[in-house]
């Protein structure tokens, strides 16, 4: 059962429209005081607390002690003149819905509705959460320090490519202001990221399944970027680190892709990774910029030393690959030739070019890399098996 509360001016007139419907129809209390709520948070039971801007103009922090409280507190703000700023502020509190009293009151009525249908699912949603045997994966991010080399376009190639070694795959897109994976996948999520911070992170049984996007492929999902770019304020590194723990329970192979500028998320990322791949081309900037990033990463010592990938290399590129590996210092774990074609071709259709066209030498370059990649896995759990087992590495 949902209980209704509310910290409501019961004298404004659509306010007592809808107090009266909510009395007709849900469990609705009227409340003065926190305390009062407190007294109500003993049975594990969901509710929606709404609370009025005009005598709660301290609204973010109300929610955000709402919230702490417990996470089955899903909380509606109610307002005659919402702005955008505390529509984001509300968002970014973790709030479930605003009410604008200028609307219709059926409107209104309307709105209450689907709140409670959407809680309704969670709560299906909880009480048949899936019950899979538990996988170790491995984290695997794509990274660059330049738009525009093509950083999706390799995590999306890539996940289909493991898929296709009988791996389970989930693509996580952590461009959290403009991600494209979903596009590159010719899918439209409905849940993303944003809503999974909001909803279920602070749940006791988490259950991101019910925030992920499934693909044509049975055995590759993705969990999509936010929908709004504004959307993005709330996702902080103990989010994606607490993300990337319940995946690992569910999938053999975790790609990231990610955004390129130096942020804690992207640094919370790359310390969890189990292999980065670090992608450049032939221009002069993205390759200055690569081995910027690469000595800054090495002062990081994280556990997984990145690979560099040179992508689309074409044959008039002024800067040539020998020159390249002496500006950067380290050797090229691959290059990826350029193929305008296939990979635009991808991109409009949202077929990955190693599941349309497998016999081009781009594809057959993943498939190598897919077969590395599992092989370089294969090799660590042998060594930790030996370690475990009082042998030495």
């Amino acid at each position: 059962m949902i209980k209704w509360y509310g910290f409501l001016n019961e004298n404004e007139q659509k306010i007592s429209e809808m107090i009266l419907w909510l009395r007709t129809h849900e469990n609705y209390k009227g409340l003065t005081t926190i305390d009062e709520l407190l007294n109500e948070l003993d049975a594990p039971e969901k509710r929606i607390i709404f609370i009025d801007k005009s005598i709660s103009p301290n609204f973010y922090s109300l929610t955000m002690q709402l919230k702490k409280l417990d996470p089955n507190n899903f909380v509606i703000m109610v307002g005659k003149d919402l702005k955008e700023a505390d529509i984001r502020l509300a968002m970014r509190a973790g709030m479930m819905d605003c009410i604008n009293l200028q609307d219709d009151i059926e409107l209104i009525k309307n709105g209450l509705i689907e709140s409670k249908r959407h809680i309704e699912y969670l709560k299906k949603q909880e009480a048949h959460a899936p019950s899979f045997a538990q996988k170790e994966g491995r984290i695997i991010t794509s990274s660059s320090t330049k738009g525009g080399v093509g950083k999706t376009t390799f995590a999306v190639n890539l996940a289909y490519s493991l898929q296709k070694k009988n791996q389970s795959v989930i693509l996580v897109d952590l461009h959290l202001q403009f991600g494209d994976v979903a596009m590159f996948c010719d899918v439209k999520p409905k849940k993303t990221i944003y809503e999974w911070v909001k909803e279920d992170f602070d749940r006791k049984n988490r259950n991101v399944q019910a925030y992920l996007t499934k693909t044509y492929l049975e055995n590759v999902s993705i969990l999509a970027a936010p929908l709004r770019p504004e959307f993005s304020e709330i996702i902080k590194p103990e989010h994606i680190r607490e993300l990337f723990l319940e995946l690992k329970k569910w999938y053999d192979i975790i790609i990231v892709d990610t955004h390129s500028h130096v942020d804690d998320l992207l640094l919370e990322t790359l310390e969890l990774s189990d292999e980065i791949y670090l992608l450049t081309n032939g221009n002069l900037p993205a390759v200055r910029n690569t081995k910027l990033f690469m000595d800054t990463l090495q002062s990081l010592q994280l556990k997984a030393k990145p690979q560099l990938v040179v992508n689309a290399v074409k044959k008039d590129d002024p800067l040539k690959l020998e020159n390249m590996k002496k500006i950067l210092g380290v050797k090229i774990l691959t290059v990826l030739p350029s193929e305008e074609k296939i990979v635009k071709k991808s991109v409009a259709t949202g077929i990955p070019f190693v599941a349309d066209s497998p016999k081009k030498g781009l594809s057959k370059r993943f498939t190598k890399m897919a077969d590395a990649c599992l092989e370089r896995h294969a090799s660590l759990m042998s060594n930790d098996v030996l370690i475990g087992a009082g042998g030495r590495k």
